[in-house]
């Protein structure tokens, strides 16, 4: 009986531990963020609005403890919030007035030639490699420029058209960017036409190509993670290794991207979908671009990441469950086995 009583104890305080305190660290070290979006114009029209009525709550507080000081520097915040939210809504409008169902893959392949596309892009699937090696390219632009060749079929088509018109309002870096220190990619300046329906046509000619590219041959979780993540990352337990020199890459991004191999098993993949998805709603002031992959790759990414990076999970949770058992069988055996021990004594 005295066994039982320490084994209720035992439950009970590893209880309160497991569903009470663990999740309460968990929530104060991981706060809470919305799933991922892949409605983009939504996702960053939410995110701004969540960080205007931060911003808003904060000058309320201020105004609460009467420092000038702090009243002044919310009061700020809150005109760059506004901003930000004005800025985006704009931005996104803008962008789905394009048309993209009208897009014409032909005029988007005389575009994409006309505009100069290809002084930074190759799009080897139709015959065209970079026009620079990867470390000429490092060294020019601080990252090695996507090869294009897979782009209309990972990417959203949406963040595609928005990445073409305004790079860096599209990738969400506009707090690393500006015009002192412009981002790599140059927004579409048009090639002479009406804007709007040229990057249609640029975004149906990298679709055609894409799915050319694939019925050709499967694009597959490994080549999506090449063509959209190994231009900064390492992935070492698969012996691939970022497109872009290191030095370079370290002083456009502040520091050498992570290696991904373990990724997936110190955050999970729930944190990588939404890491992925949106950057800075999960890391503030990150210089990692938001990625712009559709629901499909991401799934790919997650999923090359996992296979990679925590191959023997299905072997590991089955041997968790089998020494439990184990232990189970051992604990009613020990008992017994006291059982008799002490019978015989008394």
């Amino acid at each position: 009986m005295k066994e039982l009583k320490i084994f209720a104890i035992v439950v009970i305080l590893s209880g309160i531990l497991y569903w009470g305190i663990e999740p309460y660290a968990h929530t104060k070290l991981h706060p809470h963020t919305a799933n991922a979006e892949y409605n983009f114009s939504k996702e960053d029209t939410d995110y701004a609005k969540h960080f205007l009525e931060q911003k808003k709550e904060a000058l309320e507080a201020a105004k609460a403890s009467g420092n000038k000081a702090s009243i002044d520097a919310a009061t700020k915040d809150v005109e760059t919030a506004q901003k930000i939210l004005d800025d985006y809504t704009a931005f996104w409008a803008d962008i789905n007035s394009i048309d993209l169902a009208k897009g014409d893959a032909a005029k988007g392949a005389e575009t994409f030639g006309a505009a100069g596309c290809t002084g930074c892009h190759g799009i080897e699937a139709a015959g065209m490699p970079a026009s620079m090696d990867a470390e000429t390219a490092s060294q020019s632009f601080g990252v090695v420029p996507p090869d294009l060749s897979t782009a209309g079929k990972i990417y959203d088509e949406r963040f595609l058209a928005a990445l073409i018109k305004n790079p860096t309002m599209a990738v969400k870096l506009s707090h690393k960017f500006n015009d002192e220190h412009p981002y790599p990619m140059t927004a579409f300046m048009g090639a002479g036409g009406d804007i709007n329906a040229e990057i249609a046509d640029i975004v149906a000619y990298l679709k055609k190509v894409s799915a050319d590219a694939d019925a050709k041959s499967k694009i597959t979780d490994e080549k999506v993670f090449a063509d959209a993540c190994q231009r900064c990352h390492d992935m070492k337990y698969d012996k691939k290794y970022a497109f872009s020199n290191k030095v370079s890459l370290a002083d456009y991004m502040g520091s050498n991207p992570p290696d991904l191999s373990m990724m997936i098993r110190s955050k999970g993949a729930d944190y990588l979908h939404k890491f992925i998805n949106d950057t800075q709603k999960m890391l503030p002031g990150t210089a990692m671009p938001r990625v712009g992959l559709n629901k499909a790759a991401e799934d790919d990414i997650v999923s090359y990441i996992e296979k990679v990076g925590d191959s023997k999970k299905a072997e590991r949770e089955s041997t968790g469950l089998y020494v439990m058992i184990y232990f189970f069988i051992l604990g009613i055996f020990a008992w017994l086995w006291k059982r008799k021990v002490w019978s015989e004594l008394h």
